[in-house]
């Protein structure tokens, strides 16, 4: 149990609080199943070691750093320079402005499970043509919303060299035409099975050092934190922001219907900082 706390701490970054959740369900699975309650470890260790790591929260938080616009282009740049192979570095180039311009949290595009569900996990069919020059991202499920209520994140043609709706595009028409399904796993690895949080951090650290960038304190939660920092140095409003990132759900789908264009101009700026 010990291990296991650990591990959710420190290699899938889970806070306290969430780990406590998972504890109280296996301690809730153990009774249902055996009748008696878990004794793996005592209620006293339980609660020192989630103190233990509250404690360290606010400090892991301070290192984690943004990856703002200025070194996005970096990291593309590099991607299209030749990275493994022509098929990986366009799966990353789109997983990367996707996650960017979306303000996708991690679990959003690279789950932390290896085991496919279309149900709750990026599938292909997910990214659709709005109109010829915008693209939709279904976003199915996210951490905020375990009750599967959808939301539309709009991708356009931006006049930039970080303008994601080409390279996600091309990677769409690429998997179809490679006769993938629309239910296949949005981001497949080179083996076909789904891109996870730690396939896609191994690559993400390795192209942010060939991009000449140390690769401490930067982790896939990075995009969502540097799309918001590059948002506020390019001025976009408090309410713009709060929009793109989905922090207010029901304010996101009132702004969405009536004013898509300034969501446009707020992509326009932030592939500009």
């Amino acid at each position: 149990m010990c291990n296991f706390i650990t591990h959710c701490h420190t290699v899938t970054k889970i806070r306290a609080s969430s780990i406590q959740t998972y504890l109280a369900g296996i301690n809730l699975f153990h009774k249902l199943s055996t009748g008696l309650p878990c004794q793996s470890i005592s209620h006293a260790h339980v609660t020192m070691l989630i103190k233990g790591l509250r404690k360290q929260e606010p400090a892991l938080t301070a290192r984690r750093l943004a990856l703002t616009s200025d070194l996005l282009c970096c990291c593309i740049h590099t991607l299209r320079s030749g990275y493994i192979s022509p098929t990986v570095d366009l799966t990353l180039e789109s997983m990367f402005l996707l996650a960017f311009f979306g303000f996708l949290r991690c679990s959003e595009f690279a789950p932390t499970s290896s085991v496919y569900d279309p149900s709750r996990h990026p599938s292909l069919s997910d990214i659709t043509t709005h109109t010829s020059d915008s693209l939709i991202f279904t976003l199915c499920r996210s951490k905020t919303d375990q009750l599967g209520v959808t939301f539309p994140i709009y991708i356009f043609r931006l006049n930039s060299f970080l303008s994601p709706h080409e390279p996600l595009t091309r990677y769409i028409h690429t998997r179809y035409s490679a006769h993938a399904s629309p239910q296949d796993p949005l981001f497949p690895t080179e083996t076909g099975r789904m891109a996870t949080r730690f396939w896609f951090q191994k690559h993400f650290h390795n192209i942010l050092r060939l991009s000449g960038i140390s690769s401490d304190h930067y982790s896939c939660h990075s995009f969502r934190i540097g799309a918001a920092s590059s948002a506020a140095r390019s001025g976009i409003s408090d309410q713009v922001i709060q929009v793109l990132g989905r922090w207010s759900s029901q304010a996101y789908q009132t702004y969405i219907h009536n004013n898509l264009n300034d969501l446009r101009l707020a992509h326009d700026r932030l592939s500009l900082t």
